[in-house]
């Protein structure tokens, strides 16, 4: 270990370095810098198509100011030392990683030759989705092999009549694959042996064949589709991701890119110790790795302390929520009349002024206990609300309504509840936060935000280096 050590102290000093001036500090956050390339790199991948890039990439600045103030927000939270954190981090991070720690041209040409083996292996042939359905004696009684065949001929007459492989398969059949009805899936012939795979390959797609005796058993196959291995690039994909899980080909991939690392920077550590070090200076070796690693990094830290600061709190401050709702109510109003209440569907009228009265004085959100109440030993009343968030329907949401609140419309009675009527009142304008949550909510999250930024901006201290920014260009 202290040898491996005296390697990456020696092989730290060949680290690429840019000077200041070549990617100089555009913004500076709590004494940490942010150079040029992280600003121009993140605000190329955000940026809209067409925009005015001076104007733009000023107002990009003051953004991710606002971002990487919130991220040290977290890291002051101790948000980045849980155990939760570390643990999704390394995991998307090791995943990343190996796009940029493997040798890609050594795994394009070891893709390849799989896929020349597997040609001569498939052949010409190519693949069939096997059924298969079987019986199978349990002694070596000739008489009970008889008894099988004379099944299978039965079930093959079945077949004949019309009757469904799969089903057939699920009840009759006597192998592993019967619960799945007889889905062997798809079968090149060097997967099977040759009596079973001159049978199926001799199968038009959608035929079965007639029975016949494999190793002590009846069989009965059946081609469900064919398809032949297809090109290269039609494979490349499942290539590559089962190359990804055998662990000879990805070390032999790291350890050859290590090598050319080592190579480049004149590391002089031996291969393996190469892959180790390789991986704990990616992101300085790789600066787009360094920046896909930081913008996972960072943005777990911002959804969690976001989470905290305003989402999670704006959602559960009802006392807050109520009062940013009176403080604003005239922004809040409806383009037309709503109704706030709920359509019932009841056995009869009787019924209908029973629950009218026994809702009459309670919050709307109790009503539907009282029709439990209602529904107890006998379904007399079934019932519909509004949004789900705020209990009011809009003019043109709901035929009902339509028709016996605004007098527009027709409806059908819903089956088995002949008589329909409405408990409620139609409102000009929101009389509580309820009544516009979503939107209350959403206002409430961005004031939030906005108290919050001015008070890290407070706390900490920033700088944005314009004359720094004037000089970027991204065309």
């Amino acid at each position: 270990m202290k040898r491996f050590f005296s390697y990456v102290i020696s092989a730290l000093l060949c680290l690429p370095v840019l000077a200041d001036n070549d990617d100089p500090v555009v913004i500076r956050v709590n004494g940490n810098d942010i150079h040029q390339s992280e600003l121009e790199y993140f605000y190329k991948k955000n940026r809209v198509a067409d925009s005015e890039t001076g104007k733009e990439i000023m107002e990009y600045a003051d953004l991710y100011l606002n971002f990487k103030l919130k991220v040290q927000a977290a890291i002051d939270e101790g948000l980045d030392k849980s155990e939760a954190f570390l643990k999704e981090f390394k995991e998307y991070r090791d995943m990343q990683a190996e796009d940029y720690m493997a040798d890609s041209l050594y795994l394009e040409e070891y893709a390849r030759m799989t896929y020349e083996e597997s040609v001569n292996d498939v052949g010409p042939d190519g693949f069939n989705y096997m059924l298969m359905m079987s019986a199978i004696p349990q002694t070596d009684d000739p008489a009970e092999l008889e008894t099988c065949a004379a099944r299978m001929d039965s079930i093959y007459k079945c077949l004949e009549d019309g009757q469904d492989f799969t089903k057939l398969a699920q009840k009759h059949s006597s192998d592993r694959f019967a619960s799945d009805g007889g889905a062997c899936g798809w079968m090149s012939r060097d997967q099977l042996p040759d009596e079973i795979a001159d049978v199926l390959f001799s199968l038009a797609p959608g035929k079965y064949s007639e029975p016949f005796l494999y190793d002590d058993a009846v069989l009965i196959v059946m081609s469900a589709a064919h398809r032949d291995l297809g090109s290269y690039e039609d494979n490349r994909h499942q290539i590559y991701e089962w190359m990804r899980g055998e662990k000879k080909v990805m070390d032999e991939a790291y350890r050859r890119k290590a090598r050319f690392y080592s190579e480049k920077f004149s590391w002089d550590i031996p291969d393996d110790s190469a892959v180790i070090y390789m991986d704990k200076v990616l992101e300085e070796i790789e600066p787009e790795f360094g920046f896909i690693s930081q913008e996972y990094h960072d943005g777990l830290l911002l959804f969690e302390i976001s989470n905290r600061m305003i989402w999670e709190k704006a959602s559960n401050d009802t006392e807050g929520l109520n009062a940013y709702f009176e403080k604003n109510r005239k922004k809040y109003r409806f383009e037309e009349p709503v109704f706030r209440g709920m359509v019932f569907f009841c056995l009869d009228e009787d019924v209908f002024h029973s629950i009218e009265s026994a809702v009459k004085g309670l919050p709307i959100n109790q009503w539907a206990d009282t029709i439990v109440t209602f529904n107890r030993g006998k379904s007399q009343v079934r019932a519909m609300r509004g949004s789900s968030e705020t209990g009011i329907f809009k003019k043109g949401q709901n035929p009902y309504i339509d028709k016996l609140v605004f007098g527009e419309g027709e409806y059908e009675p819903l089956k088995g509840y002949p008589y329909v009527n409405v408990i409620g009142n139609v409102i000009d304008a929101p009389e509580s936060v309820r009544d516009v949550i979503t939107q209350v909510v959403e206002d409430y999250q961005k004031s939030l935000e906005e108290q919050w930024i001015k008070d890290l901006r407070k706390k900490y201290k920033y700088k944005i280096y314009k004359k720094a920014l004037k000089k970027i260009s991204l065309e």
